[in-house]
């Protein structure tokens, strides 16, 4: 029996829709992926891809979700189904496609908090970060992003508490309180995020302030603790995790690292920070690396230098 034929000069979704009911599994992976390169054009075919993402063959699965993710706002519904799929890879995409659309993903913002909680670490990180684009109109989810921050996966952590930075003024309260989470990764991801918020998060000088001075440890040329590990990252193209290699202030959790990134954050908040200018001074004169190059950077980001 001749195969059909996944390419046109006509309008090739009959073409395309027929072929995604081959019995050969090539052909039914060919005919996703062209689908998939049309994006919103193929947007006709979507009951037929709906019907793909539960193809025994995995590769047509994650083929067909990848198209279906492809085609806008449209797809909403579809993708919030798909974040209940048992393959991995089919929520996975879903988590992706719903992080494109921004704030016009909203309605799918209880689902994306069940999905931080998702066996999949890829998946529950992909929540964080369509979480993170709802910006202001993900409101709603600050608690649940708060819960993920202290939560195991420190890739989540990471992404939790940025997501919570796009969010706004309504996350501040929330990464303030973390700052004195028992966790030393949590304050110091705490502290980051409110650096990203900039000079609106102002209230919380005097408690990065606090980190910055250390927990009762005095500031010496005494060298850090190094360390290397590998953790992951999840790609903002391709909505997959990435290799990273991670050292210094970026490695695993250490009160050195906390106060970095609390001097970091000060600087970003930028002339607000006043209040902050005679502790970052001291450490600028007296701490090691990389907190003194982190003090002195903050002074001048302050004074407007």
């Amino acid at each position: 029996m001749q195969q059909p034929s996944a390419t046109t000069t006509a309008d090739p979704l009959p073409t395309l829709v027929c072929a995604l009911r081959s019995p050969d599994p090539a052909y039914r992976l060919r005919a996703a992926k062209d689908l998939g390169r049309l994006g919103w054009l193929a947007r006709d075919a979507t009951p037929s891809l709906v019907g793909a993402i539960d193809d025994e063959d995995p590769k047509v699965r994650e083929a067909a979700a990848h198209a279906i993710g492809g085609m806008g706002p449209e797809s909403l519904p579809t993708l919030v189904t798909m974040l209940g799929h048992a393959d991995k890879y089919v929520r996975r995409h879903a988590v992706w496609a719903l992080g494109k659309l921004g704030p016009l993903a909203r309605p799918a913002l209880s689902d994306l908090c069940q999905s931080l909680k998702d066996g999949d670490p890829r998946t529950a990180s992909g929540a964080a970060q369509a979480l993170g684009n709802l910006g202001t109109d993900g409101a709603d989810s600050v608690g649940s992003l708060a819960e993920a921050m202290r939560g195991t996966n420190i890739v989540l952590c990471r992404l939790a508490s940025k997501a919570l930075s796009q969010i706004g003024s309504p996350a501040l309260a929330t990464l303030i309180a973390h700052l004195q989470h028992a966790d030393p990764f949590v304050r110091g991801e705490s502290a980051l995020a409110i650096g990203w918020m900039g000079a609106p998060a102002r209230s919380a000088v005097p408690f990065l302030t606090r980190i910055l001075r250390g927990s009762g440890v005095a500031l010496t040329r005494t060298p850090p603790p190094t360390f290397t590990f590998t953790t992951t990252e999840v790609s903002a193209e391709s909505g997959t995790l990435t290799p990273r290699q991670m050292t210094g202030s970026e490695g695993p959790s250490t009160e050195m690292n906390c106060r970095v990134f609390a001097a970091q954050a000060l600087g970003r908040i930028g002339p607000p920070a006043v209040g902050a200018i005679v502790e970052l001074r001291e450490a600028a004169r007296q701490a090691s690396e990389p907190l003194r190059k982190a003090a002195q950077q903050a002074v001048r980001q302050i004074q407007g230098a």
